[in-house]
């Protein structure tokens, strides 16, 4: 069916319409023949009406005063609902259909504009009611250039390159840090990349380190642990995922080519198989309950007082603010944490291992294996085997995850209790805690012991386990469980014989296969590269003289976005932090920005001629 322009995309969202049906009828918000005339001029007042904000709570002593940064802001908001009138007046003078359509895409704008002149006597309201007109503005321009013929894997590092330089430049403002410890440009870049990525890796601790007066001298205050948390949840859900989930919030249409990106960029393997609707409701239902929930539980867990308890931790709602920002670490497996020692003193606590552990799993199984799983629990509770004429079961790539899951976690826990009874002299009780809990954290940054302190078996085999990483789809890295099975099947399937590789009953297809090894290689070329980088860095470093260990060790946690360290991040060269920013980055964009580009390339340069074979000797 032909569609028009501006077809709405509710309709073709109650008639259950895929991503690409979606598409086609998708609004055309984002084309430059649009015709309100002044919104690019309203974007660039939504974008300076947070000056004033950032110069009110942004520096220790108010640079203006209160009432002066509230007036330019309130002038601003003013300028933009002049020329937002504007704008509807044009629409008012179109054909019906058209006006509907562009009536229904600047309902969010009109909403956040009322808003705003409704909280205007209050300063903070006027704050934060205005911040919604800047993201909407953000979301449309991020949708306009996701559609435009940018590559896919470009426009994917250039987000998050984008929203690293935003996250440094926000860090670096006086007050995120105590007076007397600001942070340098270095280690505010080092402290974004790692938050973006969800490593977990920092150069000085995220809760605020107060002396024995009780004064903050280093560390973060709570305004740099918020800049911190946001970070995180975004760098979790993915530049562009979290712009197509705002965007169908905020009304704005994603066209073929967005997404295009969109799936290409995030590697989320929907395979079609869920509509944009279901996509959008589910991640944001998803994401934000189940760190409700694993809030709740912390906040009702947390011990009295404990050896690693953050200083400001006596109110109610100080408990409820640690609470928060540990349950969206731990789900997004970022690793970040405002105690002061980790997990390290809640070693024996049921936290760890009863809350966050379910936390860490959800976070890094993926959405898509979420998902299905949610899927098929809902059909048997309904005692309905299809849905829509199609069966509902656990597709493959949800068995192989989890399968695959279980077994490299208890593979972990064998090898690190192995190596925790030989080389060191802990009692049982704590081998086994330490063996269950770190085997899991191969994709955080959480630890209940010190690394130095475990054996060097238990280092290797988390070396091993941070390289392998999550699943597909979620919000952590590493070489990913599907490669790592996918070859592993490859290889016993070669060992029998067998020319194909299966797996439950199906076979996976060769592209697959080579796609896989492809990666697994490109991963391995990174994590190596990055530890020659650090020996040639580090061999002068007086204040390390670390072994070839401690090196690969942090090259593989970068890589893997994990956060374990040996403890010599903080003490690296100027190159070295470098390198190992580079590393968090291309563990956390560059798998998917090559996954992109060779789809690109390979839809457009598909070979026309086939060469004769001939085989080689492997033996």
């Amino acid at each position: 069916m032909r569609v028009g322009p501006f077809a709405p995309v509710s309709r073709e969202l109650r008639r259950g319409g895929t991503l690409a049906r979606v598409v086609d009828a998708s609004v055309r918000f984002r084309s430059v023949r649009t015709p309100l005339r002044f919104q690019h001029i309203r974007g660039l007042l939504a974008l300076l009406m947070l000056a004033p904000t950032l110069l009110h709570i942004g520096w220790h002593e108010p640079i203006l005063p209160p009432t002066v940064l509230w007036a330019i802001q309130l002038g601003m908001l003013g300028a933009y609902t002049v020329l937002f009138a504007l704008d509807v007046h044009r629409v008012r003078a179109m054909p019906a259909t058209h006006r509907t359509d562009l009536v229904s895409i600047l309902r969010p704008e009109f909403i956040a504009i009322a808003l705003s002149l409704l909280f205007c006597w209050s300063w903070i309201g006027l704050a934060i009611m205005s911040a919604p007109l800047a993201l909407i503005f953000a979301v449309r321009s991020f949708l306009r250039l996701a559609q435009s013929r940018i590559p896919s894997g470009l426009i994917f590092v250039g987000s998050f390159v984008v929203l690293t330089i935003a996250g440094t430049a926000l860090l670096m403002l006086p007050a995120a840090a105590p007076k007397g410890a600001p942070i340098g440009v270095l280690d505010a870049a080092f402290t974004i990349t790692s938050a973006v990525s969800q490593t977990g890796l920092v150069v000085r601790p995220t809760g605020v380190v107060v002396d024995t007066a009780g004064a903050p001298i280093a560390g973060f205050t709570r305004l740099g642990q918020i800049i911190i948390l946001v970070w995180i949840q975004v760098g979790a859900l993915g530049v562009l995922v979290f712009g197509a989930l705002v965007a169908s919030l905020v009304g704005s249409g994603f066209g073929l080519r967005a997404t295009q990106t969109l799936a290409e960029g995030t590697e989320q393997g929907w395979e079609g198989q869920l509509s944009a609707q279901r996509l959008v409701t589910f991640v944001i239902l998803a994401t934000h309950i189940i760190e409700l929930i694993g809030a709740v539980f912390i906040y009702f867990t947390w011990p009295k007082e404990w050896a690693g308890m953050p200083h400001d931790f006596a109110s109610v709602g100080d408990r409820a603010y640690h609470a928060v920002f540990m349950s969206v670490s731990a789900f997004c497996n970022a690793g970040f944490s405002t105690t002061t020692d980790s997990m390290a003193s809640l070693r024996t606590h049921v936290m760890p291992h009863a809350i966050i552990f379910p936390l860490i799993i959800f976070g890094s199984i993926g959405y898509a294996v979420l998902e299905n799983v949610w899927r098929v629990l809902v059909a048997k509770a309904r005692r309905r085997r299809t849905e829509g004429g199609v069966l509902v079961r656990l597709s493959l790539h949800s068995k192989l995850v989890m399968t695959s899951a279980l077994i490299v976690y208890l593979l972990g826990v064998v090898i690190i209790m192995i190596g925790e009874a030989v080389q060191t002299d802990e009692p049982w009780r704590l081998i086994v805690l330490d063996a269950h809990f770190m085997s899991i954290n191969r994709t955080t940054g959480f630890n209940t012991i010190d690394v130095n302190a475990m054996g060097g078996l238990s280092r290797l085999a988390l070396i091993f386990l941070m390289f392998v990483g999550a699943a597909p789809g979620s919000v952590a890295s590493g070489v990913k469980l599907i490669v790592v099975s996918v070859l592993a099947l490859t290889v016993w399937g070669t060992i029998r014989g067998r020319e194909q590789t299966t797996a439950f009953g199906r076979t996976i297809p060769e592209d697959i296969v080579r796609k896989c090894a492809a990666l697994a290689i490109a991963c391995l070329l990174v994590v190596l590269g990055s530890t020659a980088g650090l020996v040639l860095t580090e061999e002068n470093n007086t204040a390390l003289s670390p072994s070839l260990e401690v090196l690969l060790f942090e090259s593989t946690s970068a890589f893997g976005n994990t956060g374990l360290s040996m403890g010599i991040t903080d003490k690296l060269t100027v190159a070295g932090k470098i390198n190992i920013i580079i590393t968090m980055f291309v563990g956390r964009v560059g798998v998917f920005a090559t996954l992109a580009a060779l789809a690109s390339v390979g839809a457009r340069r598909r070979p026309r001629i086939e060469y004769p074979g001939e085989r080689v000797s492997i033996y």
